[in-house]
């Protein structure tokens, strides 16, 4: 049996891509890389025979050149090349040709008949493209360094092959119209696409095998016009609750709580080669990012994202950050400076709140209804939670502390730091400290629990 299948990428053996490892940025001279091959015809294995070594299989190939604007096609030994692993099963866009599976679907003999009524009916002027789109499309080089260490990346897209429309088709033989190994039909579409190397537009057979199907994003759902939607967002200011693409537990969580999701604010629409993607900005990392657009994203209002902010101005009178009563569970977007005063954005969710007691006899005598208060072991921190009036209590694990009640004063102390321990989006989900006397700016952020929170399967 045959190692290798028509529409399968390989690579020549000097390419640095391995099996799935197709995300290896290329450095130095990139210009040597080879283009990613799709195999379109294998002959059968041969041994030598004098020896009886396996001397490999001869495959034929094909690539497109988008600097000649050229489909390149030519035969190579299988023992020169390695397979490229890479799937469009879970894509929603690129899918695999099988006009077999489906006239078995629609109850249908595989005669010629019905293959060539299938093509007419749902593929004619559909957009196809090179089984090695994606690969050669995400393919990154890295052409030098910026003075602080930084990786400098750009795309290599030399061999991107080109969107092209199906205008017809033909069967490869007249006379033997099915493979003889597999009983498949053996079609041929003819496609179009512009070709920016001559600047005009160009025509050729293809085997459907070397070819996915792209769908259009209006298809992706019918009652729902994602594109449009995605349009009106940016011009009402919208944004949306985003699937983030690596999800993470939070540190800590008993029942094993994942952070799945983040905010967005649409910004910009993007095509990128078939597909359309929405810029926006990412507010768990504070930065600009992209998701292509195949699914419909929840919309969420601003007033229904945050809550209070501080510092701010509350009917005539300055709220400070301290004045913000941080609740255990829920989270909060700040703006914090560190000890070397960079200053970051940050989404938090409180895990405990506490203050760390420089000196304890003065703590004790700053505080005078305290002076009950005789801990066997001095404590240099205490946990604190919020009341009411702004005022707070203290209490020790052992929670022996009488009248633990003290005065908002206790924020202006500099004998005490307050602190919050909270997960941080921005460290994946990892504890962090955080001295509330650093915090520049809060804002209350409403029901982040059911916002970033959600189920891995």
């Amino acid at each position: 049996m045959s190692e290798f299948k028509p529409g399968e990428l390989i690579v020549f053996k000097t390419h640095p891509f391995l099996h799935k490892l197709t995300n290896i940025k290329i450095a130095a001279y990139s210009e040597y890389s080879s283009p990613i091959l799709i195999v379109k015809e294998i002959k059968d294995k041969v041994f030598d025979k004098q020896t009886g070594k396996d001397i490999g299989q001869q495959l034929h190939y094909i690539y497109y050149n988008s600097r000649d604007g050229k489909f390149t096609d030519n035969w190579i030994n299988s023992n020169l090349v390695n397979k490229i692993e890479f799937s469009v099963s879970e894509h929603k866009i690129l899918n695999e040709f099988n006009f077999k599976k489906e006239l078995d679907k629609l109850g249908k003999e595989p005669s010629i008949k019905n293959y060539e009524n299938l093509i007419k009916d749902s593929y004619l002027y559909k957009k196809v493209v090179l089984k090695s789109v994606d690969v050669e499309l995400f393919k990154k080089r890295v052409n030098r360094t910026k003075e602080n260490g930084d990786l400098v990346e750009n795309n290599h897209l030399e061999f991107l092959p080109p969107l092209m429309t199906i205008i017809g088709y033909k069967f490869s033989d007249d006379k033997n119209k099915f493979c003889e190994k597999s009983g498949l039909p053996l079609i041929e579409l003819k496609c179009k696409w512009y070709n920016s190397s001559s600047k005009t537009f160009s025509e050729s057979f293809f085997e459907y095998e070397i070819l996915y199907s792209v769908r259009e994003t209006q298809e992706l759902l019918l009652e729902k016009d994602l594109l449009s939607d995605i349009s009106d967002s940016i011009e009402e200011n919208k944004f949306f609750i985003l699937p983030i693409s690596n999800s993470f537990e939070l540190e800590g969580s008993v029942n094993g709580k994942y952070v799945t999701d983040t905010i967005g604010h649409s910004e910009a629409i993007v095509y990128k080669h078939y597909f359309y993607q929405m810029n926006y900005f990412d507010y768990m990392t504070y930065n600009k990012s992209i998701i292509t657009i195949d699914r419909p994203f929840a919309e969420i209002s601003e007033k229904d994202i945050f809550g209070k902010k501080y510092p701010n101005y509350d009917r005539g009178y300055k709220t400070k950050v301290s004045d913000c009563k941080f609740k255990f569970g829920e989270y909060y977007s700040i703006v914090y400076k560190d000890t070397y005063d960079k200053i970051t954005r940050r989404i938090i969710k409180i895990a405990d709140l506490f203050i760390y007691i420089k000196d304890f006899n003065e703590f004790v005598e700053t505080y005078r209804s305290l002076e009950s208060w005789n801990p066997e072991e001095e404590p240099s921190f205490v946990s604190y939670g919020y009341m009411e009036d702004g005022k707070v209590f203290i209490h020790s694990n052992d929670g022996s502390i009488p009248n633990n009640t003290l005065p908002k004063a206790i924020f202006n102390d500099e004998n005490v730091e307050i602190m919050l321990n909270a997960n941080c989006l921005l460290r994946k989900g990892k504890y962090r400290n955080f001295k509330l006397n650093s915090i520049l700016e809060v804002r209350e952020i409403i029901d982040g629990e059911n916002i970033f929170e959600g189920v891995l399967f």
